[in-house]
């Protein structure tokens, strides 16, 4: 049929539109050609909004195909459903958990004496969000409705975040921390064994955006103690990616000897 031709290359079109969008806007960013604001939350809403058209454009083709048992134009209708999919759906589905946690951007394991940022300063210039802890700000429990402490809606959303100890010299608990940083595939900005503190920045492969790390190893009994803080330097929601980063470490600073 000449009209499910149609919706079918309909579907396609909008899916090649969304992912260019996405390609120009993530890149843009990355390389500096405007700004973090206008890239995320300008140019890459258009991304979704085609990559939903394509993904209902596709749902309706595929209806009809199987309705009608015709498969005419195929090969776009279903590049097009499957595409959208691909290209919209891990935005939007890192957009509805994120919804579903609070707007906190600064995690740490010690929330009380959190590492700080020492080395790292003189390079988050232009950084939307302060190198100081933000624990202390206030912002929305999103089951709740109530405002609190980010530190305590930490411990709420991310009660599973602990330091981690061991029976280890300190020096050598070091070495496996330096090591584990660099297994991460961080940039490494400081790494001071006298304060046993690592710092580095972790940038996304898309958009270029970049979080901050200090990992602290200090003495603590007959052993060590790690501590560590991850900070994103823009917006006000980190959608749970500083506390997903400090497990990741954690864990592979478990696999590290």
């Amino acid at each position: 049929m000449r009209i499910l031709a149609i919706i079918a290359k309909l579907s396609f079109a909008a899916l090649v539109v969304s992912a260019s969008v996405g390609l120009v806007a993530a890149l843009g960013t990355r390389f500096g050609v405007w700004s973090y604001w206008f890239g995320l939350f300008t140019l890459f809403p258009w991304c979704l909004y085609f990559g939903i058209l394509a993904f209902a454009l596709g749902v309706v083709w595929a209806v009809w195909a199987l309705v009608t048992s015709d498969g005419t134009a195929a090969q776009f209708g279903a590049i097009g459903l499957v595409g959208s999919i691909l290209v919209a759906g891990p935005p939007i589905y890192t957009y509805i958990v994120g919804s579903q946690l609070p707007a906190i951007h600064d995690i740490s394991t010690d929330t009380e004496y959190p590492p700080p940022f020492v080395a790292l300063k003189a390079l988050r210039g232009g950084a939307e969000n302060p190198p100081d802890y933000d624990g202390p700000q206030l912002a929305r429990d999103p089951e709740t409705g109530k405002v609190e402490a980010s530190w305590k809606l930490q411990k709420k959303y991310y009660g599973d975040l602990r330091a981690r100890a061991e029976l280890i010299e300190p020096g050598k608990y070091f070495d496996r921390a330096v090591k584990a940083a660099y297994r991460m595939g961080w940039h490494v900005v400081a790494v001071d064994p006298r304060d046993g503190r690592i710092e580095a920045t972790d940038t996304s492969f898309w958009f270029g955006v970049k979080d901050d790390i200090v990992i602290r190893v200090k003495p603590a009994g007959q052993g060590a103690r790690i501590d560590m803080r991850s900070k994103s330097r823009v917006g006000a929601n980190d959608f749970g990616k500083n506390a997903a980063r400090i497990n990741a470490y954690m864990k592979t600073l478990s696999e590290t000897f």
